[in-house]
């Protein structure tokens, strides 16, 4: 069946979010080899690049999130120490270690996250002023050259 256009683009966009031919396919009620075939012979769009700008978007997106809670946060990281704090300083038969050093670990681990994804979003953002400064001089050698290759 000849899809239009704008079906071949809604295809591709909505497999760029999944990245999952068998699921765009269900989505669309077409079989996962046409869904194969539009993405590969594709030509107005490069996937390769825009998947990759969609996981920039999504690290961001969860960066941004993160911020924006990141009161709150603080207030139930606080509580926690808080408990925790109490429960250490009057250990009796019903407190479980165990279960605090547990805590104490998701929280570091959480954390640790959170500095990841930064270093993550500074890598990003160094590799576009790489590009940047690439295109910049590939387009002064041109002006050099003429403008001719």
């Amino acid at each position: 069946m000849a899809k239009t256009d704008k079906e071949k683009k809604e295809i591709i966009a909505y497999y760029v979010e999944c990245q999952n031919y068998s699921e765009t396919g269900r989505k669309f009620n077409i079989p996962e080899s046409t869904v194969r075939h539009i993405v590969k012979n594709q030509d107005e769009i490069d996937i390769a690049k825009v998947c990759e700008q969609k996981r920039e978007e999504n690290t961001e997106d969860v960066l941004q999130a993160m911020k924006r809670r990141s009161k709150k946060k603080i207030e139930i990281v606080d509580k926690i120490f808080e408990a925790m704090d109490g429960k250490l300083e009057n250990i009796d038969m019903f407190t479980n270690i165990k279960d605090l050093a547990t805590a104490y670990g998701i929280i570091m681990d959480k954390e640790l996250k959170v500095v990841e994804l930064d270093l993550k979003k500074q890598e990003i953002e160094n590799k576009k002023n790489d590009n940047k400064d690439t295109l910049a001089k590939l387009d002064e050698v041109l002006k050099n050259m003429g403008g001719v290759i």
